[in-house]
């Protein structure tokens, strides 16, 4: 944004200072922002959800449509949405010659099931599927569903479980700084501290030979590794 952000915050804090109960509701809605959609995303998505409605209906057997409709549910935070779609597409598939239940369409379709049903709070239910998934497909997405896997099963405390996960996915994709993060949390939750560390230290490695337009998506990630001897000993 450039100089408009510094406009921008001047005029915010004026209006802040003369309307303090907008400027509470506004860092409330700031707060929540990782369980709410995004307001741009949801408007930019609408019409683009609305066409891809009517791919389906005139061809439900549109496995790219489906796969899209799924992801913007997922960006949107709509889960139950995304589950509701993928599990409907999966029926008729079980009919279907041309994309039969089994085939790398349905792996795909099998891991944002996995991913949805996390989301909508069922890691139970993700596990399913996402196994599912990679019995089809071991290197699906290069390796993304023992990335999911590893979230929901470390939501079921299945810590030796989760750590199996992180690895296989990092035998795909070893340029994650958050894998490896993810990775030291596990180990230091099943009491491996000396692992643990190991991790960490590979997770600064990594972000040292990321392009910089990863490092963006991965700056959270990095910042809790620097800052990992504040919650490493109190995990």
């Amino acid at each position: 944004m450039g100089y408009w952000t510094y406009y921008l915050l001047t005029f915010g804090i004026a209006y802040a200072t003369q309307y303090p109960g907008v400027a509470v509701l506004a860092v409330v809605f700031w707060l929540s922002r990782g369980f709410l959609p995004d307001p741009v995303l949801l408007l930019r998505s609408f019409r683009r959800r609305q066409k891809l409605r009517a791919e389906i209906e005139l061809n439900p057997a549109n496995m790219v449509a489906t796969r899209d409709l799924a992801r913007l549910y997922l960006d949107t935070k709509r889960p139950r949405k995304a589950v509701t779609l993928l599990e409907q597409t999966r029926e008729r598939m079980a009919q279907s010659t041309r994309h039969p239940l089994g085939s790398r369409d349905d792996a795909e379709l099998l891991y944002l099931l996995g991913l949805a049903r996390l989301r909508s709070g069922k890691p139970d239910e993700a596990l399913d599927s996402l196994v599912a998934a990679v019995a089809i497909t071991p290197d699906l997405a290069y390796g993304e569903p023992y990335y999911v896997a590893a979230e929901a099963l470390g939501k079921l405390k299945k810590w030796e479980e989760a750590e199996d996960a992180i690895e296989r996915f990092l035998s795909h994709n070893q340029s994650s700084v958050g894998a490896y993060v993810r990775l030291a949390r596990v180990r230091a939750r099943r009491d491996d501290g000396k692992g643990a560390k190991e991790a960490i230290a590979q997770a600064k490695t990594t972000w040292t030979v990321l392009p910089s337009y990863k490092r963006r998506h991965e700056w959270g990630s990095y910042l809790a590794a620097v800052v990992s001897p504040l919650w490493l000993g109190v995990i």
